[in-house]
């Protein structure tokens, strides 16, 4: 199951952090066993909070990270660069299993007859070969347009269609709005690419986050298996993505106390969430975060003052009882489930 977090709670969950770590703190040192805290009526309920079944990712392979390396070389490219790409750079542009035009196809091409305006309308396939012969006769063989044409011939078989972004095709769309662009340079065509290569962005840092998940889900089940092991895959994991920071020492300390039921003084509790606030809540990444980081997040903020509400109550009670079923915490079910 997932975790599903409307916005409004987000804003609550904000808010809730700067509250406690506006408090004081205390505790002892000693590694023992935590005490559960007495309930405290303080907090207020939160916006709407559930649990949902985890969606199983799709397997992430070897030629899906092959990809989107590959894809992430041309996002450092402005509109101008890719104006002035290179011959042999469109050429790698191009999906392996593209259709190439022959030398000879473009002959043909550079030949046909062009019918009159208003002639009676054609077949999608025969319209599409008109109109690319038109274009040949118009700026003759180039790279350009040799990308145009067969990333149309590759994408746009018919008049409707569907395409599921990947970061492979967003970076074939930005080629062609470059190659549009490079014909026909207008603000509307440049436009249009600056959206593909902000596209291109937001796809390649969708499908880092699916591989981030998918990596964190192999953690959670090494939590299981090896705490220990998964303490130093998580210190790993989270100094990659974050870097070698005062933060990911805290989150990492602090988890491991959880697991372990060791026990957490008050003053850990507000740095824990100090930390976990600078990571995910203020830079706004909070979809970045492990389940784990969430959970303990409950978990820091109900020491300092018990979780009484329902809505926060009952997602830290089904975490915890996750943890004492040996459950991953990406495979928490709802009630009656």
């Amino acid at each position: 199951m997932k975790i599903k977090l409307t916005c409004s709670t987000f804003f609550y969950l904000g808010g809730l952090l700067s509250l406690f770590l506006c408090f004081g703190c205390g505790g002892t040192e000693d590694e023992q066993e935590a005490i559960s805290p007495t309930n405290n009526p303080f907090l207020e309920e939160p916006a709407e909070e559930s649990l949902h079944p985890a969606e199983q990712l799709p397997e992430v392979t070897a030629e899906d990270r092959e990809k989107l390396e590959e894809a992430k070389q041309w996002l450092h490219l402005t509109v101008e660069d890719w104006v002035k790409l290179k011959d042999k750079d469109w050429e790698r542009l191009k999906g392996e299993d593209w259709d190439r035009l022959t030398n000879a196809e473009v002959r043909k091409l550079m030949r046909l007859p062009i019918r009159a305006l208003g002639f009676p309308e054609l077949p999608w396939k025969e319209a599409q070969k008109e109109h690319h012969a038109q274009l040949f006769q118009q700026f003759g063989d180039i790279p350009q347009l040799r990308y145009k044409v067969e990333f149309e011939r590759h994408y746009w078989k018919e008049q409707s269609f569907t395409i599921t972004t990947t970061p492979e095709i967003t970076k074939h769309f930005v080629g062609h709005w470059a190659a549009i662009y490079f014909l026909f340079p207008t603000e509307d065509h440049k436009r249009f690419l600056e959206d593909e290569m902000e596209q291109l962005k937001a796809t390649i840092a969708r499908e880092e986050r699916r591989f981030s998940e998918e990596e964190l889900r192999r953690l959670d089940q090494l939590r299981i298996e090896d705490p220990e092991a998964w303490v130093k895959g998580t210190r790993a994991f989270l100094g990659k993505k974050h870097g070698d920071i005062q933060e990911v020492d805290t989150i990492v300390n602090f988890l491991r106390k959880v697991e372990l039921n060791l026990l957490r003084t008050d003053e850990e509790c507000h740095t824990y969430l100090e930390a976990y606030n600078t990571l995910y809540i203020d830079s706004g990444d909070f979809g970045s975060r492990s389940r784990y980081e969430y959970y303990a997040m409950f978990e820091a903020v109900d020491q300092i003052q018990p979780i009484v509400k329902d809505g926060p109550l009952q997602v830290l009670e089904k975490f915890r009882e996750a943890r004492a079923e040996g459950i991953s915490l990406y495979d928490i079910k709802e009630d009656g489930q």
